[in-house]
């Protein structure tokens, strides 16, 4: 612009005049520029002002924690998201009052790495954990950047964020604690020891307590491990335990979580859980001296079984457990349970191999003492050196020792059958009184010898039962030999039959040497053996009991024993379910008599009875084993039976067509061919050369479907090695008959 001057009065300015002007000019210049200067600056100072309040909106506005510090570290700004969560002021934040929020643990490395950022200006990168406002400590990720000046280069502010990687941590950190976890649960077979090491792997790094807890049976809970850090601490929870043992009937807890397999979390342990849980003033006077403030109860599950439970309790950390703690427990827990439950498997399997070898060392030997007697006695039976009553007596005992190995291999049998599911039953009404008695005279003999006095007390009017009598006259035999082998001389064996409701209760106790508590659950296991050693003063298998259980369950019965331990004697105790209508009062009143039931008495002699239809029967005998095969020969012919021996297939079926036998009986396992495949071939031919012959097989093959295989094959019947001369004379005369009924076809 410019400045104008007129007059209106004639005259010319001067050069004063002019410098005059020029001054007044130049001043206004500069006045007019300063209050442009001035209006600018105070537009840029509003500007600022606006901004600053734009950023510092912005910055609040954000879930991130924003912090600021002047260029010597000292905080001078926070944003109300970190404000929010410490729940505190800015005053008590700035400055240096962020160091209160910081875990003690923490603050002096997070100080060290902080000035050495102030001093080198390199970017400031720190993980430590804040106090958040409940309480608890997160980690969380501190990083700062410096804001240099352009010209100088000189820090002149330090820009921050705080980011929450707690979650992060605590997955990274729960990796590595359940790996760490799992070498341990795998570095044992010792599954106590590998436990009690996990209990104190867990303190502190998840509780302050930890105790695990195993279902010892259907009421016990036994407590396998405490850990904490304190010594004493843990001294005090022994102690509580010992005074206040769980069992499995309680309400909450440990019991509850075993009972019904669901984990249970307590953020907060209020007085009131403490008194739904303790019996007495004392019991909370001792949980309270452990400092509860928060636990978690977790079962162990492995296959669906509860094995039992692990306890994680917070006390004086402070700590509060989560969903996300809970979740992390039960995982740990199912690693757990599974190394128990293999650790366990491997156990069973150690013992099933011992108990394996123990039985077959205790088969040999019971099966060679026998063979022992029958071979001796054999050799001086044919020396012709004895006299007569010597010679009974051997007699006597290779037949007594026989029917011992008879028994032995039926026991195994029947064992067999059991664990296959093939034992079956002829069940019909069975009055238990008439069983009880023949089992009685088939021992007393054994009884009378060692001196041992039988009572037997028996309620007729007991009632019936539906059951198998040979079957149920075999659990007698068991508990009756049983109770006479382990019964000192001079001593006593009971037999008591009454009714007892619905139920009739038969028990055979003894004097003898009694049981111990410690081997009681294990009487009815098989194989097993109070005392297995070889010094032991009884044989047996350890079969007998284990098939008594299994045939009383069989007829829906039940059976215990009961000891008060070594030298108090034993009794044994069957239940048995009477029918639910007797046949005895269903006859009374149609005016009839009761049908009673024969029942086969144990261990009698069987004579040699012939058969008529065997004089003069053509029997083509093949056998390869010569003394079996020379005394089915001499049975057959004391019944004037025509007999022709042979060793093998081959040798058979040339003679079944050049002699033309009647019966055919022959042995399965040959050298060769097999009766199998003889019989195959036998039945192969046309009637005219022997194809329709009546056969049996004469096998020591007893199994179920061994008897199935060889009727498929072509035998009329099975019979089972060993056999009685009885028994062989019945089944030639039955097939007799059947050769009897083609000879009158073909007529």
């Amino acid at each position: 612009g410019g400045l104008f001057f007129g007059h209106e009065q004639a005259g010319v300015f001067t050069e004063r005049t002019a410098h005059l002007v020029e001054g007044l000019a130049a001043q206004a210049a500069v006045a007019i520029d300063n209050a442009r200067l001035f209006e600018t600056a105070k537009d840029e100072r509003g500007k600022a002002e606006a901004s600053e309040r734009y950023y510092r909106f912005l910055a609040d506005a954000i879930p991130q924690q924003i912090w600021t510090a002047q260029s010597d570290g000292t905080l001078d700004y926070v944003n109300q998201t970190t404000l929010n969560y410490f729940a505190r002021t800015a005053e008590e934040v700035l400055g240096a009052g962020w160091q209160a929020v910081v875990h003690p643990d923490d603050l002096s490395a997070c100080l060290e790495r902080w000035m050495r950022s102030l001093e080198t200006g390199e970017v400031y990168d720190c993980e430590f954990r804040l106090r958040r406002a409940d309480g608890e400590y997160r980690w969380h990720l501190a990083r700062a950047l410096p804001m240099r000046d352009a010209d100088s280069g000189r820090i002149d502010k330090w820009f921050g964020t705080n980011t929450d990687i707690d979650d992060r941590k605590r997955a990274e950190e729960s990796q590595r604690f359940l790996a760490e976890a799992s070498e341990v649960l795998v570095s044992s077979l010792d599954y106590e020891a590998t436990l009690t090491a996990l209990a104190h792997l867990v303190v502190p790094r998840l509780a302050d307590w930890c105790s695990i807890d195993m279902v010892a049976d259907e009421r016990t809970i036994r407590r396998l491990a405490v850990a904490h850090q304190d010594p004493a601490k843990v001294e005090l929870a022994l102690e509580l335990d010992r005074r206040y043992p769980q069992e499995l009937t309680d309400a909450e807890g440990v019991a509850k979580v075993i009972r019904t397999g669901q984990p249970e979390i307590y953020p907060n342990v209020p007085e009131i859980l403490l008194a739904l849980v303790t019996r007495d003033d004392g019991q909370v006077r001792m949980l309270r001296e452990l400092g509860l403030k928060s636990a978690m109860i977790v079962p162990l599950i492995a296959h669906n079984r509860v094995l039992g439970a692990v306890t994680f309790i917070a006390a004086e950390s402070g700590r509060h457990f989560s969903a996300a703690d809970l979740s992390f427990a039960e995982d740990l827990a199912h690693r757990a349970a599974l190394a128990v439950d293999n650790a366990r498997l491997y156990r069973e399997a150690q013992e099933v191999n011992r108990l394996k070898d123990e039985f077959l060392a205790t088969l040999s030997h019971e099966l060679r003492t026998p063979l022992t007697a029958v071979l001796g006695w054999t050799r001086l039976l044919s020396s012709g050196q004895l006299d007569e009553a010597t010679g009974r007596r051997a007699l006597e005992t290779i037949e007594r020792n026989a029917q011992s190995q008879v028994q032995l291999i039926d026991d195994i049998l029947d064992v067999s059958r059991i664990i296959r599911g093939k034992l079956r039953l002829d069940v019909r009404p069975v009055e238990l009184a008439p069983v009880i008695e023949a089992a009685v005279d088939s021992v007393r003999p054994a009884a009378e010898a060692r001196g041992i006095r039988l009572q037997v007390v028996l309620d007729p009017g007991a009632g019936p039962v539906s059951g198998d009598p040979d079957r149920l006259q075999q659990v007698v035999w068991n508990l009756l030999s049983n109770a006479i082998k382990f019964t000192p001389k001079e001593g006593r064996v009971q037999v008591l039959l009454t009714r007892v409701k619905s139920h009739l209760e038969f028990t055979v106790s003894d004097t003898g040497q009694g049981i111990e508590k410690k081997f009681l659950p294990y009487v009815f296991d098989r194989f097993r053996q109070a005392d297995p050693s070889t010094t032991r003063k009884h044989g047996g298998l350890g079969l007998g009991l284990a098939i008594v259980r299994h045939l009383v369950e069989l007829h829906g019965g039940t059976v215990a024993a009961e000891s008060e331990g070594a030298g108090q004697g034993t009794t044994f105790k069957v239940s048995l379910p009477l029918m639910v209508v007797h046949q005895r009062e269903q006859a009374a009143k149609a005016g009839e008599h009761a049908p009673v039931a024969e029942h086969p008495t144990a261990g009698g002699r069987h004579a040699l009875e012939c058969q008529p239809e065997l004089e003069g029967l053509r029997v083509l005998l093949v056998e390869d084993e010569p003394d079996s095969r020379q005394m089915l020969v001499v049975v057959l012919r004391q019944c004037r039976a025509e007999v022709l021996a042979v060793s093998n297939a081959a040798d058979a079926l040339v003679q079944l067509e050049s002699w033309r036998p009647d019966v055919l009986i022959s042995d399965i396992e040959m050298p060769g061919e097999d009766g199998y495949t003889l019989i195959r071939k036998v039945r192969s031919l046309p009637p005219e050369r022997g194809g329709k012959i009546p056969a049996a097989a004469l096998t020591a093959y007893a199994r179920a479907e061994d008897r199935m295989r060889a009727l498929l094959a072509g035998f009329q019947l099975h019979v089972q090695k060993p056999v009685e001369p009885a028994e062989l004379t019945a089944v030639v005369a039955s097939l007799a008959g059947r050769a009897m009924e083609n000879k009158a076809e073909k007529g």
